[in-house]
């Protein structure tokens, strides 16, 4: 009799998860968004059409973080891949899917695999394939290749040996993804011949060996996948696993950083620690920027006086009156007055707009597509359930907060869009990576002269969609930042002579003077004094140079590089309008966006 009620109990749902896929590799990758595709039954007989909902717990059982939704709809008797992209640090708590089927509320747990720090290298397969696996390699089915091109930031290197059979949006999240900085490994097909790609899949479609494109490449082999050694499988690997090691190895130094030397006088490393910011702790600095920050002394001697007031100043009311009404009177106008002096203290001893406080990254594409990348901390004065939302085609949300509950939800896509529960006078940050179409600018190179230190000349035409706020313009080629000036009147960007090496520039934060830093006697760690907040957002401008540029602390940026065909436009300005979170609440709007557009040098 147990097994029957078992199977009566397994056919309950309505809906049944049969396969849960973490990111591209079964194990999600630390700091990034990760697909997580889930393939789910439709058991009745009727269409299912609701909302699923991905949220992490804590070990206790309690919501934490920032629930994930998206819209469902299923054939009856139907199965289908369902696709979140939630983000992950490096802790693997248990996640937990709910949906609704009638008035009952269904519910599925998972524990997460451990994040891992390296990217992952996949071997692309389609439907029904019978396709050689290769031993370190993982295959992932390109019917469930993420249509969103920040989705698949996780994704370090991809073996292919075929056309995929894609929509438009996967082609162009695809593509972006070896332009941002994506390798891609082409071998022959089955039939031993070269891939031959449609105009659609451009830049695939060219046949020299090795293309650049962008930061990535396209690598082209002249054999199957069936062909290779164990030998070259094994380089093929260890090429990806080096890439990414080096992130990982920049966490173990940041780590090494915090303990004090006492051979040396000195924190090892301790030069990484301001321009290799995670996204915690740019979040973390923002948040101390945007929260209201309140008069307390001012509240502190109002209490200070109250109580002196309810004590001894009432004691004597007692003493002089001659009546109880008397007393009762004082008593009555004391609180009266009182609560009249907090209300007004408590309204207008602290920052009473709301207000948000921005930083971006925003990598130009050659169709002028932009992808940004944002971290933001709204700081709310009045309390209440919050609309964040953008312009824009592609949106991905996170509030980090890994230990703490975050009231909301987030969904994703062309209608992504984030609702926040934040309470009075308290601020909330959040993780926002999304792509505008067709919004950014081009440049085109109007003279250039190299020689063996460097640029001599460089000057660029700009076009309308031009930043019109600006504050730093560079131009990085080697390991050199070329300081350009704009010529507004005739629409170009000039060099005038003056470059600076970019660890000048990386360096150059005041919490990396070693005066900033203090030890804790008990631990010998080191941490920042205590100092007052610096509203100034140009302090974080070496944070998203590094991001940009990709330079890193196990890099000797002190040897000279050659400067190379194609160089890097970095323009530092204000936040535009257009750019910030579209909130009638938020009054005060701050922030920086640094553009990245790779320009060719051609002489």
């Amino acid at each position: 009799m147990v097994l029957p009620l078992l199977l009566i109990t397994s056919r309950a749902f309505a809906l049944e998860i049969h396969e849960i896929r973490w990111s591209f590799q079964d194990r999600p990758v630390a700091y990034h968004f990760n697909p997580v595709t889930f393939l789910i039954e439709n058991n009745q007989e009727s269409p299912f059409e609701g909302e699923l909902r991905f949220q992490p717990e804590s070990f206790r059982g309690q919501p934490i973080g920032l629930a994930i939704s998206t819209s469902v709809y299923i054939a009856p008797h139907d199965t289908k891949w369902v696709q979140l992209y939630p983000y992950f640090s490096e802790s693997n708590a248990n996640w937990t899917a709910t949906w609704q089927e009638g008035e009952k509320q269904n519910s599925k747990s998972f524990l997460a695999p451990v994040p891992v720090k390296t990217k992952a290298i996949v071997q692309l397969i389609s439907t029904g394939s019978l396709e050689r696996g290769l031993p370190g390699i993982k295959q992932y089915p390109e019917e469930i290749f993420p249509p969103l091109t920040d989705a698949v930031d996780s994704l370090e290197t991809v073996v292919l040996d075929h056309v995929p059979r894609w929509d438009k949006a996967r082609r162009t999240a695809f593509i972006q993804w070896i332009y941002l900085g994506g390798t891609l490994h082409i071998f022959q097909n089955t039939q031993g011949e070269d891939q031959v790609f449609p105009e659609t899949f451009s830049p695939l479609d060219q046949n020299s060996s090795l293309i650049r494109y962008g930061q990535g490449r396209i690598i082209r082999h002249p054999q199957k996948i069936n062909q290779l050694s164990s030998n070259d499988i094994n380089k093929l690997v260890q090429s990806t696993q080096k890439k990414s090691k080096n992130l990982s190895d920049q966490a173990d130094k940041l780590t090494e950083g915090y303990y004090f030397n006492s051979d040396s006088g000195y924190y090892p490393h301790a030069d990484i620690f301001y321009y290799q910011m995670s996204d915690e702790e740019i979040l973390t600095t923002l948040t101390e920027m945007s929260k209201p920050h309140r008069i307390w002394y001012l509240n502190f001697f109002l209490a200070f006086l109250y109580l002196l007031v309810v004590g001894p100043g009432y004691y004597f009311v007692t003493r002089l009156s001659r009546k109880n009404h008397q007393y009762y009177l004082w008593y009555f106008l004391g609180i009266v007055v009182f609560s009249l002096i907090f209300y007004v203290s408590g309204k207008y001893s602290s920052n009473q707009n709301s207000q948000v406080h921005s930083l971006m990254l925003a990598s130009i594409m050659p169709d002028q597509d932009m992808i940004l990348s944002e971290w933001s901390s709204l700081g709310m004065v009045t309390g209440g359930t919050y609309e964040v939302t953008h312009k824009g085609e592609e949106h991905l949300y996170a509030a980090y907060n890994e230990f703490s509950r975050v009231n909301g939800v987030c969904m994703s896509g062309s209608q992504g869009m984030m609702y926040l529960e934040i309470p009075p006078n308290s601020s909330q940050s959040y993780l926002h990576k999304y792509r505008t179409s067709k919004t950014g600018f081009a440049v085109s190179v109007e003279s250039v002269l190299k020689n063996e230190s460097g640029l001599e000349t460089l000057a660029l035409r700009i076009d309308d969609k031009f930043p019109t706020r600006t504050k730093q313009i560079y131009f990085l080629a080697g390991s050199k930042l070329y300081e350009l000036e704009l010529e507004q009147e005739q629409d170009r960007l000039v060099f005038r002579g003056r470059s600076l090496d970019i660890t000048s520039v990386l360096y150059s934060s005041p919490q990396y003077q070693s005066s900033a830093w203090a030890t804790v006697s008990l631990t010998g760690t080191l941490k920042l004094k205590e100092r007052e907040v610096d509203d100034s957002l140009d302090q974080l401008f070496p944070v998203l140079l590094s991001r940009v540029t990709g330079f890193s602390a196990d890099r000797n940026l002190k040897v000279q590089r050659a400067v190379e065909g194609t160089g890097k436009l970095l323009v530092l300005g204000e936040t535009p309008e257009i750019l910030f979170l579209k909130s009638p609440q938020v009054m005060e709007k701050k922030g920086h966006v640094l553009y990245s557009l790779d320009v060719p040098l051609n002489e």
